[in-house]
């Protein structure tokens, strides 16, 4: 599991014991920058150095069928592992992914930090992101663990390096797994109108796509968070027959 920008691994607790329950093993990786990770927290040289994190991650988990579910800014990094052929992948699971913004930041204010990223690429900024917009369930959000491990900021360096691999993914939606790719409408994050346009453009092996009207940014932390996981669990349970069909079917040719 990645969580997105300024959160950790910590919040997603709930989300790892539902799968554990299911019989799957469940590991959490917070990025460079993130969580209890090392790093300067919100900020990234380069946006490879993010997916570096991540593989390390995934060369831990050491299992096979491996999936990985990425919310927001890790449902970004999930779809650049599919773009980029990332081997022994069962499936991604992206939730909310950021591949473009509901309300980006003004020109004006792109136009300073483009200057800045010149001159002093760790600079700062709020990401304006409030609970509200997250979930509508105040009270699961208040009973997350490691409150204080998040951060509400983002570095004018991270900030482009994002938008950056948002427009790759957009321009050449392609996937070398089975993807899931789930979000709320309206999501006051991320803009579902550029998954739906990312999702009917992917070329994968197999794709879905589910919409929650209603729903806000966080599927995982909203009021009706069972029914998405079940959604992801019986998605993940079909992926997987469906694989074991195939390599069943490819034996069988070989003899």
């Amino acid at each position: 599991m990645v969580p997105g920008l300024g959160e950790h691994t910590g919040r997603y607790v709930h989300v790892g014991d539902f799968f554990q329950k299911a019989g799957f093993n469940v590991i959490g990786i917070d990025v460079r920058g993130q969580g209890r990770s090392g790093g300067m927290p919100g900020y990234v040289e380069r946006y490879d150095q993010f997916l570096e994190d991540l593989r390390a991650g995934i060369r831990a988990a050491r299992v096979s069928p491996l999936f990985v579910l990425g919310h927001s800014f890790g449902g970004q990094l999930t779809l650049a592992l599919a773009a980029r052929n990332e081997p022994d992948i069962t499936g991604y699971l992206a939730s909310g992914p950021w591949l473009a913004l509901t309300n980006p930041p003004a020109a004006w204010l792109v136009g300073l930090a483009s200057l800045l990223n010149k001159v002093y690429p760790k600079c700062r900024f709020p990401t304006g992101i409030q609970r509200s917009q997250n979930s509508s369930d105040e009270a699961h959000l208040d009973s997350l663990v490691d409150l204080d491990f998040n951060h509400g900021f983002i570095t004018v360096r991270t900030f482009f390096e994002i938008v950056k691999e948002g427009r790759r993914l957009l321009a050449n939606p392609r996937a070398n797994a089975p993807i899931l790719i789930a979000q709320g409408r309206p999501d006051p994050v991320t803009l579902v109108e550029a998954s739906i346009e990312f999702y009917e453009r992917l070329e994968a092996p197999a794709k879905e796509l589910m919409i929650y009207d209603g729903f806000r940014h966080e599927l995982h932390n909203e009021k009706g968070r069972a029914r998405v996981l079940e959604d992801y669990l019986a998605w993940i349970e079909k992926t997987m027959l469906l694989e074991n069909r195939a390599q069943s079917g490819g034996q069988r040719c070989e003899r």
